[in-house]
């Protein structure tokens, strides 16, 4: 039969418990995520249009699940992923979404309309006069009479 060594060891944290010299139990607590505070002079520090991107890239994600619904070689493609249009954001202007510098807003801002129009569903609202989004200006005015209402 084997001996039994015994050890004597500290662990520092407040978290940290040892129960017997054979096992060790840590248990770790899951830190808060603290918001991201972006850089002045990048989308993410303004409100307004940092909301707006984001309203832009939740409109193409729901056109884009939409396009699942059209033809049926369009439903042998694999799970949509919310995550791309973020992806193709950081390919195309070298910077995750909400750090691209304020200079570039209108830029984005046609880009993410574009990639909104050349879905099916923006394609069809086209032919038939439809609007796929509202403007930057319609929406700072929405915005600014609902907070106004407050």
């Amino acid at each position: 039969m084997g001996t039994k060594h015994t050890f004597r060891t500290q662990v520092n944290g407040p978290n940290a418990t040892i129960y017997n010299a054979d096992t060790i139990h840590v248990k770790a607590t899951k830190t808060k995520r603290t918001p991201t505070s972006y850089p002045n002079g990048c989308i993410g520090a303004d409100l307004i249009r940092r909301n707006y991107v984001r309203y832009l890239v939740e409109r193409y994600n729901h056109f884009k699940h939409a396009d699942s619904s059209f033809g049926s070689a369009l439903k042998t493609l694999s799970r949509f992923s919310y995550a791309v249009i973020f992806k193709n954001v950081e390919a195309k202007f070298k910077a995750p979404t909400y750090f691209i510098p304020v200079e570039r807003f209108d830029e984005l801002v046609d880009y993410l309309q574009s990639r909104i129009d050349q879905t099916i569903l923006g394609k069809r609202n086209a032919a038939r006069g439809q609007r796929n989004y509202e403007t930057f200006d319609e929406y700072q005015l929405t915005q600014l009479a609902a907070e106004s209402v407050r």
